[in-house]
């Protein structure tokens, strides 16, 4: 998965230069989160992509460290960091592994992340973000749901030729199901499910650049 998300951030793909998650600003949910004393002492914004997130935290005297498979990703987010004149930490890992940065966390954010992961690879996530935070550490995660992902689908088919229309679901190969459910059985281990609530994801269209939010859940775990 390494190489297949640095050739998206490289621009080879057919999203072009720019994926759709990638919106060149912070998710409005984790605006929101922040801004309602939601967000507490040393911070991992998990999957961070180019940064947007973890910066705009640390633009607000966060201690934030962004975390990403890609090496693109980082390099791009530590370009963004120096630009800007921010602390803000920047690191390849794997997060489904996390070794090395055990109980360093007070809260987790996670845009888009836990969605990528069926069943048992949630769960080694879940488990990998447990080691990685501290006692009684809050994680927040904003997923698409299946909804979600159906409308961004539609809309990228519409303007993307190279991105296919959404194919019926069969017994041999299902989709991945993003439900609340989804993520309940995910953090179902070691975590108290605080809440799982509707929201939105904000999303771009790559070729026009338009901003569109789509469905999405956004769930507040506890650590045990």
């Amino acid at each position: 998965m390494t190489e297949v998300f640095d050739a998206v951030y490289r621009g080879e793909s057919p999203f072009g230069k720019r994926p759709p998650w990638d919106i060149g600003a912070p998710q409005p949910a984790y605006v929101a989160l922040e801004k309602a004393g939601l967000i507490q002492g040393a911070v991992l914004d998990a999957g961070c992509g180019t940064g947007e997130d973890a910066l705009h935290l640390a633009g607000l005297g966060y201690a934030v460290t962004g975390l990403d498979l890609s090496p693109t990703a980082i390099s791009v987010a530590r370009d963004k960091a120096d630009a800007r004149g921010l602390g803000a930490v920047f690191e390849v890992a794997d997060a489904l592994d996390l070794t090395g940065w055990e109980e360093r966390f007070d809260t987790v954010i996670d845009s888009g992340l836990a969605h990528t992961f069926e069943g048992d690879r949630l769960r080694a996530y879940a488990t990998a973000l447990h080691r990685a935070c501290r006692p009684g550490a809050v994680a927040h995660i904003l997923s698409i749901s299946d909804r979600g992902s159906a409308e961004m689908q539609a809309r990228l088919a519409e303007a993307i030729d190279e991105i296919p229309a959404p194919l019926p679901d069969d017994d041999e190969s299902p989709t991945l199901k993003r439900s609340a459910d989804h993520l309940r059985d995910g953090f179902a281990e070691g975590w108290t499910i605080e809440s799982i609530d509707e929201s939105l994801m904000r999303g771009v269209i790559p070729t026009t650049s338009e901003l569109l939010d789509v469905h999405a859940w956004l769930g507040r775990f506890r650590r045990d």
